[in-house]
């Protein structure tokens, strides 16, 4: 079966073709993709317990029986700084975990409790800096999805305009205001949990579902469901997420039958403007198990091939 889709959040436009993702492909070994297993510590690694002298001062610490768990420090080599006029603002990393051998296929609850606390206080910090118009929260886990290092960490950018990606997602949810007079993010919300079969987990707090249109084969959305900034959330939101994100990677490894690379993208609000009407903190979650190839780039039309309902029914849990 093939048919047009549009992407309700991005506007992307999308060939959805049932039998693409069965192509014959030639295989390949590769260790560029190892998992993330071994020892607790690394020598070389300056996130390791241990090696702090190989980073600057933490710009926040949660500690634990008397020794970190968890921090966050600034980029050794961040993508902006606060050298220039025209593109400015801060990079850090968080270390989600003193643990080497962590990741987010095997973190605890109380580990992830951790990660969202850190970035609770780093956008609170990074946002109330002049000039700043976003802040941009993002994982890349091992080499295809563009880790560096394997220790387990994400990374938070500020700067002083917002990303192209964030503009066209609130031009298209102004133009579903303009022509139906409600939040289009509050539409899908309410719409998934009728249709129910590319849900995942509905919570009091967040939706997890499968997009019916996505130029990422087999993405896994997250939508908050309330009009709240990452720095308003409280206890709720963090317990809630943490348990998604504790079940949600745990199947997503069974379905995968091991560990993949993946991207995770928290897209925040603009820090100028007034967008709570049409805004809701939500997260992209992409696997990067393909890659685009020529018809893609030549076309800018993307062709997807998993059923967001058979992947919503696998990773679904309570």
């Amino acid at each position: 079966m093939k048919e047009m889709r549009r992407d309700q959040i991005t506007g992307d436009l999308i060939i959805y073709s049932s039998y693409r993702n069965k192509r014959p492909h030639d295989t390949l070994k590769t260790n560029k993709n190892k998992p993330s297993e071994g020892p607790k510590y690394s020598e070389t690694c300056p996130f390791c317990r241990g090696n702090e002298h190989l980073n600057d001062m933490p710009t926040y610490l949660i500690e634990g029986d008397g020794q970190w768990i968890a921090k966050s420090v600034k980029n050794k080599f961040p993508i902006v700084d606060m050298e220039t006029d025209h593109i400015f603002g801060e990079h850090e990393v968080v270390v989600e975990t003193h643990r080497h051998e962590g990741n987010y296929y095997n973190m605890s609850i109380d580990e992830f409790k951790n990660v969202f606390g850190i970035f609770i206080n780093r956008y609170k910090e990074l946002s109330a800096r002049p000039g700043i118009e976003y802040v941009n929260i993002f994982k890349n886990h091992l080499r295809d999805a563009g880790a560096s290092l394997m220790h387990p960490h994400s990374q938070i950018v500020s700067f002083n305009l917002l990303p192209a990606e964030i503009v066209k997602e609130i031009k298209i949810a102004k133009s579903h205001m303009d022509h139906h007079d409600t939040n289009l993010y509050d539409y899908i919300i309410e719409s998934e949990i009728d249709h129910q079969k590319r849900v995942v987990y509905s919570g009091n707090k967040f939706l997890v579902f499968i997009p019916h249109a996505t130029r990422y084969n087999g993405e896994i959305r997250i939508i908050c469901k309330e009009d709240k900034k990452i720095d308003q959330w409280g206890t709720d939101e963090i317990d809630e997420i943490s348990y998604i994100y504790k079940k949600l990677f745990e199947k997503w490894e069974d379905y995968n039958m091991g560990e993949i690379a993946f991207n995770v993208l928290i897209h925040t609000y603009p820090l100028s403007g007034d967008y709570d009407d049409l805004f809701r903190t939500h997260f992209h979650i992409i696997p990067r198990k393909f890659n685009f190839g020529g018809f893609e780039l030549s076309t800018d039309l993307f062709v997807c091939g998993t059923d967001p309902e058979d992947l919503a029914e696998f990773l679904r849990f309570e």
